[in-house]
């Protein structure tokens, strides 16, 4: 009984190295079979499809990863602590988890409309209710939330894109730097 549910490990873990690291098009399912040690009916056992396994799989890391940042976000922290936080929980995730953070950033723009995340799962929807609720407390000034989050967004995840394309290198100096950057582009630094 436990070889299935093995197998299947195996062949999701394949699945998001490959997916991370030659992008969603580029993989086969037989590229996922070998490096999974598995044949392609193996694949299909589970999934109906390259494009199921790739969406059930962003789903589930997604998810797992929101059900993680959502308590720093939203715990009763100031702000530039919970920002703070956050941020280096998400460098601490991507140093962990390298070819899951990549594959969860360098695929999201891969899937249809319809198959929108919830508001609590997507991570836009998070940082949009946090820039909100900053604005909201006095911590940061009134503005656009939505534009916000998008400036905090791209200056936190740009330096992981830079470095899985091998222009930077994530350290613990360069982590605070963003942190800092950050605060001084919310106005709470």
């Amino acid at each position: 009984m436990a070889r299935p549910v093995s197998k299947k490990r195996a062949i999701e873990a394949a699945a998001i190295k490959l997916f991370a690291r030659k992008g969603l098009a580029a993989t086969t399912l037989k590229d996922i079979a070998r490096e999974a040690g598995a044949t392609e009916g193996a694949l299909y056992r589970h999934y109906q499809s390259k494009d199921d396994m790739a969406w059930q799989l962003f789903s589930e890391e997604l998810k797992a990863f929101a059900e993680l940042l959502s308590p720093l976000l939203e715990s009763s922290q100031p702000f530039p602590v919970r920002l703070a936080a956050a941020i280096r929980f998400i460098y601490d995730y991507f140093r962990g988890q390298p070819d899951v953070f990549a594959f969860i950033l360098l695929t999201q723009h891969n899937f249809p409309g319809q198959k929108l995340l919830d508001e609590f799962t997507n991570p836009n929807d998070m940082a949009i209710r946090f820039m909100r609720r900053a604005m909201e407390e006095g911590a940061v000034a009134a503005g656009d939330p939505v534009l916000q989050s998008a400036l905090i967004m791209g200056a936190v995840l740009q330096p992981l894109v830079m470095q899985r394309y091998g222009r930077l290198v994530v350290s613990e100096t360069m982590v605070e730097e963003v942190v800092t950057a950050c605060l001084r582009l919310t106005g709470a630094a």
